[in-house]
């Protein structure tokens, strides 16, 4: 599985690693667009599959509450797609995070996440078993985002932004195509209704551009952000010239969280980005994602630190940030 913020890594040097201040002028350098009206705000958790201290099975109903808590309509959160036939599968899990996502009001993301032990699986493989899992929750979840990051496997490194077809290699490329293809193909086979997000980091979009041009059927285009406002801006202007019918900034936080940034840092990032969208995205802009609701102590890098609540190597939680009463206050009015 690819750590979620190996990207940030190879940007290091090219990419703000703290609050950019906004920029004044900006609004006068883009092309004219339709203002945007944010109205779907979420938060990213994960399964206990990934981190089973900050994200335990037996806490997936607080996890839930606390999510509500903060005002968020949506939680995005990986489903591993089951290695299994259906009877073998252990869905206790993904019954659990949807009855308390249902329970508490809140509507889940569900990230089509293909775990290591299958990762060399037959496509056609691959697509039944994305079959078998949605059409248990068909019908239960509006959004399933397919796999996560992509981009990140076929770009050619660190010394191309990806804003160009030519930044990809081909090879690589059309491996992670056919592989999305055919996730998106398993969740149209039992979900006719259910929205597929392909997301990408960064100035990325020469990725969603060879993806339109090879035709790969989805409905909604997702944002990963933790850098500046005026290419976050700017790269959604060339986001939104694409045929998908909406965009969510499906992850969003300062670089690195807290790990080198202050708590009021992280605060005033995730504000002044929102302020940018609500000011200057184009119209297909819709949702804003903070990633993620709890640190994860666990991991010994910047995962550590992205939280809106800090936690405590136990598992037990900690204060909430100065953020997640900013984002409270942003989605809450």
């Amino acid at each position: 599985m690819i750590e979620r913020r190996t990207f940030l890594k190879l940007t290091a040097g090219a990419a703000a690693a703290s609050a950019v201040p906004l920029s004044t002028a900006l609004a006068t350098a883009l092309p004219a667009a339709a203002a945007t009206t944010l109205s779907a705000w979420g938060v990213c958790g994960h399964p206990p599959s990934i981190d089973d201290t900050s994200y335990p099975a037996a806490g997936v109903w607080d996890q839930l509450a606390l999510a509500a808590s903060l005002g968020v309509g949506y939680y995005r959160v990986d489903f591993m797609i089951p290695t299994t036939d259906s009877a073998s599968t252990d869905w206790s899990w993904y019954d659990a995070v949807l009855s308390a996502a249902r329970q508490n009001g809140v509507q889940l993301m569900a990230i089509l996440t293909v775990p290591d032990a299958i990762a060399d699986a037959d496509n056609g493989w691959i697509q039944s078993q994305v079959s078998m899992l949605v059409a248990r929750y068909a019908g239960q979840i509006p959004l399933y985002q397919i796999q996560n990051e992509m981009d990140g496997v076929c770009i050619n490194g660190p010394g191309v932004d990806g804003s160009s077809i030519n930044d990809y290699n081909p090879d690589r490329y059309a491996a992670v195509r056919d592989r999305m293809w055919a996730i998106c193909d398993g969740v149209r086979a039992s979900d006719s209704q259910a929205g597929r997000v392909v997301n990408m980091t960064w100035k990325h979009t020469g990725f969603l551009q060879l993806l339109n041009n090879d035709g790969l059927p989805y409905e909604v285009n997702g944002l990963d952000w933790y850098w500046g406002m005026d290419d976050l801006i700017n790269t959604l202007v060339v986001i939104n010239r694409f045929q998908q019918r909406e965009i969510l900034i499906t992850e969003l936080n300062i670089a690195d969280g807290t790990r080198s940034a202050s708590e009021a840092d992280q605060a005033n990032y995730i504000a002044g980005a929102v302020q940018q969208l609500r000011s200057l995205a184009p119209d297909k802009v819709h949702g804003v994602y903070i990633y993620e609701l709890f640190d994860q102590p666990a991991w010994d890098d910047s995962q550590a630190h992205y939280g809106l609540v800090r936690v405590n190597s136990d598992g037990s939680w900690g204060p909430h940030k100065q953020a997640f009463d900013t984002y409270h206050q942003i989605i809450t009015g």
